[in-house]
């Protein structure tokens, strides 16, 4: 007979190979479940508390829960919370303790109010400035600076005179000296005038500075600012020193602060239990020479708008932006799964914030839509908060930021200006049976109109504040607050503007405006591209009948 013994010794070979890389996959799965189940540095206890809820759950698991309520809540600090929550829960001063999560005064979901009397203060979000050029006011304080962004109900004046203090929490230690604070005391370490001060984070022991100032984020003269309506305001608080400087130059702002998030209140006493508990947002550390494109909130709630959706993010890109955030009020839900499809397709070039109205202002999605409508001027003081929010969260991400609509685009040009802004032309659509609102005209007014109607590109480093249209407040004018401004001719670039017709100041001058066309092909030339990139992610084709 045939000897096999050969073949029983080769099949044993690769079955005994087979063993062995099984066995190597076991042990490297459980060497990283040791590892995440092993406590960090960087985690000062659990990620969620230890009660009957959570006894039974591994570490690996409670770290995700944490991370997926982060994402649900992008400007509540999540993870700081549960990262010390035993400190925290342990520790019953008032006057130094964070206030755990679960105290927060939520207001519409993604605001917090202010523990004050009047005004009344919703704020939205914080973002740590260290832009080379940051300061809060002229000839004052020069220097990194905490920024939040507030809708606030009350006296436009009142605002610049109460006294209100930004607490800041960290789970890092950065020098050994101690703020300390007594309870009931009134003193506030003022660091814009104590630039050398040492300072001790902890979660347990916050650092107090006071809020120098308070932008209106709309000018007095447009009228609209009554008392019992709803302002956007940027607050100021000095953060020279709130970490270790990278170079021995004083001139310089720019610092480091240790790995971990940072949680920030703000109170009226210096040892109040805090109502509210923002994520202090950072920058980046690596500065980026990109374009990044913000889109007001979207309401939408019955009209399905994800075709034009999808095109209008493949122009961008296709245009060159490296990134676009989108401010998400209520869409179609057709609109949300292809929103959320591309947000996996792209990732870190885009990012979706959902926001809503604050206060007492209507927020169930009909009714929210109708109350645009008839409240024009509101919507528009609402929008310019999410508008300069945006601005801050491209901090070191992007060069420039353009602040568009739907139905607009926009194509850069590099000069040196605080925001370059172009003139409005509109494209009228929609052609009748086709499907493309940005590709199916090639014709587009003559004149353009500029003024109110310009949208701009605004350059991150130097401008503090925006409104939809142009800047408010800018850094470049060492002797004021004035911003600089270029209009560029038509010919290096244009805002093209998709409507079936004219916004309605320009009703009059309309019928003028569509009787003069001209053609203009410029933007037909990245249709194939667009298409292309369309065709290939298979988005549309998913949810559109």
């Amino acid at each position: 007979g045939l000897d096999c013994s050969p073949h029983r010794d080769m099949i044993s070979y690769y079955t005994f190979q087979h063993i062995l890389r099984l066995y190597c996959f076991v042990l490297f799965m459980l060497c990283l479940l040791m590892y995440y189940n092993t406590k960090d540095e960087d985690d000062a206890e659990d990620f969620l508390p230890t009660g009957h809820a959570y006894q039974w759950t591994s570490r690996v698991k409670k770290r995700l829960i944490a991370h997926e309520l982060q994402d649900e809540n992008l400007n509540v600090p999540v993870l700081f919370y549960f990262s010390y929550f035993s400190k925290l829960q342990n520790r019953l001063d008032d006057c130094e303790t964070a206030p755990s999560i679960f105290d927060i005064n939520f207001s519409n979901t993604y605001w917090q109010l202010v523990n004050i009397q009047s005004p009344q203060i919703f704020i939205f979000s914080s973002f740590l400035d260290t832009r080379p050029l940051s300061r809060i006011n002229v000839n004052q304080y020069s220097g990194p600076a905490i920024r939040i962004l507030a809708m606030v109900k009350g006296d436009l004046e009142m605002i610049s005179e109460i006294p209100l203090i930004c607490k800041v929490w960290t789970g890092q230690t950065v020098s050994s000296a101690q703020v300390t604070c007594c309870a009931g005391s009134k003193s506030v370490l003022d660091l814009s005038t104590n630039p050398t001060a040492q300072l001790r984070f902890s979660p347990t022991q916050p650092v107090r500075v006071e809020v120098q100032s308070a932008d209106l984020l709309w000018y007095k003269e447009w009228g609209w600012n009554s008392p019992d309506r709803l302002q956007a305001y940027l607050l100021s608080c000095p953060a020279a020193d709130l970490g270790r400087r990278k170079t021995k130059d004083p001139g310089l702002p720019n610092f480091v602060l240790p790995a971990g998030q940072r949680a920030l209140a703000i109170v009226q006493d210096t040892c109040e239990r805090p109502s509210n508990l923002l994520l202090l947002n950072e920058p980046e550390k690596e500065r980026s020479e990109g374009l990044a494109v913000c889109l007001k909130g979207l309401s939408f709630p019955d009209k399905d708008i994800s075709r034009d959706l999808a095109e209008w993010i493949e122009i961008q890109f296709a245009l060159g932006v490296s990134r676009i955030v989108l401010y998400i009020l209520d869409v179609h839900w057709r609109t949300r799964l292809v929103i959320k499809e591309y947000s996996r397709l792209y990732q870190q070039k885009l990012q979706v914030i959902p926001i809503s109205l604050p206060g007492n202002l209507p927020n169930t999605p009909k009714l929210r839509q109708h109350f645009f409508k008839m409240k024009v001027n509101q919507k528009r003081q609402n929008e310019v908060l999410a508008y300069n929010d945006c601005l801050m969260r491209n901090i070191n991400k992007a060069k420039y930021v353009a602040l568009l609509d739907l139905d607009e685009v926009i194509v850069p040009t590099e000069e040196v200006y605080d925001s370059y802004c172009f003139q409005n032309f509109y494209f009228f659509t929609k052609q009748e049976g086709s499907v493309s609102t940005y590709f199916s005209n090639a014709n587009r007014t003559r004149s353009g109109t500029s003024g109110e109607f310009m949208k701009c590109l605004h350059a991150v480093e130097q401008v503090r504040t925006v409104h939809n249209h142009l800047p408010i407040h800018c850094f470049s004018d060492e002797e004021s607050d004035n911003c600089s401004v270029e209009i560029v001719d038509p010919s290096l670039g244009k805002l093209h503007h998709y409507r079936e017709t004219c916004v309605g100041i320009l009703n009059q001058k309309c019928e003028e405006l569509q009787g003069n066309q001209i053609q203009d092909s410029l933007l037909l030339r990245f249709h194939p591209q667009v298409q292309q990139n369309l065709d290939s992610s298979k988005i549309l084709e998913k949810y559109l009948i």
